[in-house]
């Protein structure tokens, strides 16, 4: 079976997976499972498993559930991030929180989220494997935490914003590749090196994430741009741009950030501060450097199914438009 099917597979499972015997219920799930991305992290948890030993048709089949069990989490987090940011959208259709209230969308992804236990526990998988899962989910959680902890902080050191990228996103990434990979009992040594690669390309897909609230005219993208620094979520070009020796610009932008009516009235000054002083392109020769780094890593892979796919993706992903 060819990825793509196998793709194909984990939404089926997860649509079944989502069912329950409630007429509206079924509803609203049904809206969430017709909003599903590009299952990057399945991917991810697919093509690593490529890297290890030639499954059985069971074998499959639970490696498949184990990647719809690892976008039932990432689905809950979005659903769960919608919330606290007060997103109207995502992927372009109306949000969980927005057209359904924001207590149903929590409620919603801690039902998905238990349903992602249900898989995870229905599995013939190590218990090794169910660790690493639950220490993934808890990452993901101290990051959403750190982050929260530091809204309405302008002297955030830029490294410490990649700490948090690192939980909260990289953590992901990290075990999708190396759990496909260790489920199909590749190599320690390539598991380990699956983990590191998966680890570099999170921290790009946030960084090229941030890179893509500053593309494109500021009537396009200042709305969302306001809206988060309304509510004190400074991504690295706006740190990266705060960084350095006192300026006229750099405490112009600080002032302006400090002040809610400053942001509302002069968004179009905050964003050609941002680019002025450097932030935006900082961030994209970070974003270029971590993607560098995850294709060295990816050479020093044993060849496999699944390696040209994975070079092709990641370079692939610094160019990304959504």
């Amino acid at each position: 079976m060819g990825i793509n099917e196998q793709l194909e597979q984990v939404k089926t499972i997860m649509h079944k997976e989502l069912v329950t015997g409630d007429h509206y219920l079924n509803g609203s799930l049904n809206y969430v499972k017709e909003t599903t991305g590009k299952l990057l992290r399945p991917r991810f948890l697919l093509i690593g498993a490529s890297f290890g030993k030639k499954t059985t048709k069971k074998q499959e089949h639970n490696l498949i559930r184990l990647a719809a069990a690892v976008e039932s989490l990432h689905v809950a987090t979005l659903i769960h991030d919608d919330v606290i940011d007060e997103s109207k959208l995502r992927r372009g259709q109306e949000s969980i929180q927005s057209r359904y209230s924001k207590e149903y969308a929590i409620y919603m992804g801690d039902f998905i989220l238990s349903r992602c236990f249900i898989m995870l526990s229905q599995l013939d998988i190590k218990k090794e494997l169910l660790v690493e899962i639950a220490k993934a989910m808890n990452q993901i959680c101290i990051g959403e935490m750190k982050q929260h902890k530091h809204r309405f902080n302008v002297h955030v050191n830029p490294l410490n914003y990649l700490r948090i990228v690192s939980r909260k996103t990289a953590t992901l990434f990290s075990i999708s590749l190396s759990s496909g990979a260790y489920y199909a009992k590749a190599p320690e040594d390539t598991v380990k090196l699956l983990a590191r690669i998966g680890h570099e390309i999170g921290m790009v897909f946030q960084l090229v994430d941030d890179l893509l609230d500053y593309e494109g005219s500021v009537i396009e993208v200042g709305k969302d741009l306001e809206k988060d620094m309304l509510k004190g979520y400074y991504n690295i070009p706006v740190l990266f741009a705060m960084q350095g020796e006192k300026t006229p610009e750099r405490q112009e932008l600080k002032d302006l950030l400090e002040h809610s009516d400053g942001i509302s009235k002069n968004k179009e000054r905050i964003f050609e501060l941002i680019k002025n002083l450097g932030g935006v392109e900082k961030t994209r020769e970070l974003a270029l450097r971590y993607n560098k780094r995850a294709l060295a890593l990816i050479e020093k892979l044993p060849e496999a199914p699944g390696k040209q796919a994975l070079i092709d993706l990641t370079a692939n992903l610094i160019h990304r438009e959504k």
